[in-house]
């Protein structure tokens, strides 16, 4: 009898022994098959994006060929028009607060502060000439005209289209939903939506900085500047 038992304990023991082998084993394949599947994915979504970068190709050489030829450092005149349009919905005016459009009554118009900003950044340049290419090919889609021209209300549709599959893009989920949600807007590159998406929290980020260290901004949070415009010049290094 207590043969039987010992025999049955390490039985038991061997099969939970087993089942624990298992199951390591099960979790070693799917992470396994979880990781080939994320790379699979991140693969085929940068063979995606340099195809849709290449339908672009043709308009972008163009622009570029007229680049630095007109009143801004880094714009197109094409460009200009689209990053008004949208740092106007980004930091819109109203009746109580000022907005990204009246910051030139105390200085340099926004979009020229934007222009100054991509014009020293290479990383900037790719993002912009991209997005704002893309705000014009969705409105072509879906207005049959350039982004400019839209009326207010259609260039909020469509800068809230990129702003929704920017949040696809970056929102904090597993990786493989992650990655299906990033194929997704892959899927759509050719329409504009991907790199108008790309563009959405760069151009964002941006317009809040021109707008927030603006005098403009300043005089309404009634914030007295920094202690002086130009530093301190003549400032001698202790010794």
């Amino acid at each position: 009898m207590l043969v039987w038992k010992k025999l049955r304990g390490g039985l038991g023991k061997f099969i939970e022994a087993v089942q624990q082998t298992m199951k390591l084993e099960n979790a070693t394949i799917m992470g396994y098959v979880r990781a080939v599947s994320v790379k699979c994915v991140h693969l085929v979504m940068t063979f995606c994006v340099s195809a849709a970068a290449r339908s672009f190709d043709t308009e972008l050489a163009r622009r570029d060929a007229v680049r630095r030829q007109g009143p801004f450092r880094w714009f197109t005149s094409e460009e200009a028009v689209v990053a008004e349009a949208l740092a106007r919905i980004i930091v819109p005016t109203d009746e109580e607060t000022p907005g990204i459009d009246d910051i030139d009554v105390l200085g340099p118009p926004a979009v020229e502060l934007l222009d100054k900003l991509i014009a020293t950044c290479g990383e900037r340049q790719q993002t912009y000439s991209r997005g704002l290419l893309s705000f014009d090919v969705l409105a072509s889609k879906a207005h049959k005209c350039k982004f400019a021209d839209l009326a207010k209300e259609d260039q909020t549709k469509l800068f809230q289209i990129a702003q929704r599959a920017s949040e696809d893009w970056t929102a904090g989920v597993p990786a493989i939903l992650k990655g299906l949600r990033r194929a997704r807007s892959i899927v759509r590159a050719r329409n504009g939506r991907l790199f108008a998406a790309q563009l959405y929290p760069q151009i964002r980020s941006d317009c809040f900085q021109v707008f927030y260290t603006s005098r403009v901004s300043w005089i309404w949070l009634e914030y007295d500047g920094p202690p002086m415009d130009d530093g301190y010049p003549h400032l001698e290094a202790r010794r």
